[in-house]
């Protein structure tokens, strides 16, 4: 992979890397102080914790899409969405479907490539979530 030169083709790339079974090629689309949101609202933050956090996903397998909705732009800085649907097989052999809406801030490095700081693929963190106060739901 060489990087992502648009902030639209982030999800798309994110979905090819996590087709191919590919974690170094995920992992390359983070900063090094990123943060990844779970599904629960739990942060993974800084690059170790992400790795964690999606070997695990990736090691259940599956085919993910993803179609990116919008991102803007300001400067070195974006925050972009896409619509995303997973597919994998549970133990039972039975298929799996997961869908939903990321939302994502992503930073322009200074190669001209753009990568994830902020990775939420919820969209949103339920308000019951224990979080960090330092994070304010508004």
């Amino acid at each position: 992979m060489t990087g992502v030169t648009r902030p639209e083709d982030m999800s798309p790339a994110l979905a090819e890397a996590f087709n191919a079974a590919d974690l170094d090629a995920v992992m390359a689309l983070y900063e090094p102080q990123a943060v990844l949101v779970d599904e629960t609202g739990q942060p993974h933050a800084g690059i170790e914790a992400i790795r964690t956090a999606l070997a695990e996903l990736l090691t259940g397998g599956g085919t993910m899409t993803s179609r990116p909705r919008f991102a803007i732009v300001a400067g070195d800085v974006a925050v972009s969405s896409a619509a995303w649907q997973l597919e994998t097989v549970a133990a039972n052999g039975e298929t799996v479907q997961a869908t939903g809406c990321s939302l994502e801030i992503l930073r322009r490095q200074a190669n001209g490539r753009w990568r994830y700081a902020i990775d939420c693929p919820a969209g949103q963190i339920a308000t019951t979530t224990a979080r960090p106060s330092s994070w304010a739901v508004v």
